[in-house]
């Protein structure tokens, strides 16, 4: 564990993550009782990372460390995307489309973390870490994950509400984004279509982490569709299990799900407008 040392000034201490590091300069001091520390709570932060004297394998700090951020970041995204509803609801929908872009620019530190497991965790230390965790230990209990899908759902509520309000529909956020004359003083379609816009980034980055995760899951448990057998690789028995003892393919279907599945409605709407012709059988 980390141990309260004494060093410098007379009755002062601090902790130590690496007590039994034999070089004084290697050692990771904190809880210098820094106003920095206080105000971020850095301290108790640091403080969840385990021991390294109870680290089972080097690696799983990496481990550790990743999840840790994906889990502040998601939380962070949670609370901007909390914040838009209400200025949705307030009708500041500039305000809005700015905390949705915050929310999708944080969403970008999920995404290099499970590339930084996929760049530089090897497989066989992955393995050992995972021999080591209890059954039913899974990442779909994660709180981030699970409460970033549930915001999702009343985030769109909150922007379907607002085009009701403003007697808009999605496909006329479309035009709106498409225009080629300026919009009248009161017409509300060219804010929300910059909603529409953060909603399909936030979308686009959490469904990018999903990608790179779902690249992450074969690379280090196996089961990549190009190794399947004929009768597809959804079906095969021998696919790896997560520790909840589910086939990894449950990760591939989950990768192809949308934070905001209506959001992509309007997309469909344009282009049959814009091609009509194809939509007519032969």
């Amino acid at each position: 564990m980390s141990k309260r040392t004494q060093t410098g000034r007379p009755g002062t201490a601090h902790r130590v993550m690496n007590p039994d590091e034999s070089n004084r300069l290697f050692l990771y001091e904190y809880d210098r009782g820094s106003n920095y520390e206080e105000d971020t709570r850095l301290t108790t932060a640091l403080s969840a990372l385990l021991p390294e004297d109870s680290l089972v394998h080097p690696d799983q700090r990496l481990f550790q460390t990743v999840h840790l951020i994906t889990e502040y970041a998601w939380c962070e995204m949670h609370f901007e995307m909390r914040r838009a509803a209400v200025k949705l609801r307030e009708r500041d929908y500039l305000l809005a489309a700015q905390l949705l872009q915050r929310a999708a620019a944080m969403g970008e530190l999920p995404v290099r973390a499970v590339q930084l497991l996929m760049d530089f965790l090897p497989q066989e230390s992955l393995l050992r870490l995972r021999e080591t965790f209890p059954e039913n230990t899974t990442g779909l209990d994660s709180p981030g994950a699970r409460n970033l899908r549930r915001a999702a759902v009343a985030l769109w509520q909150e922007t379907e509400a607002a085009l009701t309000r403003e007697g808009l529909t999605a496909r006329g956020l479309v035009q709106a984004q498409g225009r080629d004359v300026p919009p009248g003083r009161e017409d509300r379609a060219p804010d929300l279509a910059l909603v529409r816009q953060a909603l399909f980034r936030l979308d686009g980055t959490v469904g990018t982490w999903k990608h790179v995760h779902l690249r992450m899951v074969w690379s280090q448990l196996g089961g990549h569709p190009e190794t399947a057998s004929q009768a597809g690789p959804d079906t095969r028995e021998d696919l790896p299990k997560s520790l909840r003892g589910q086939s990894t393919s449950g990760v591939r279907a989950m990768a192809d799900r949308s934070l905001f599945p209506r959001l992509w409605d309007s997309v469909d709407e344009t282009y049959r407008a814009f091609v009509p012709d194809e939509q007519t059988p032969a």
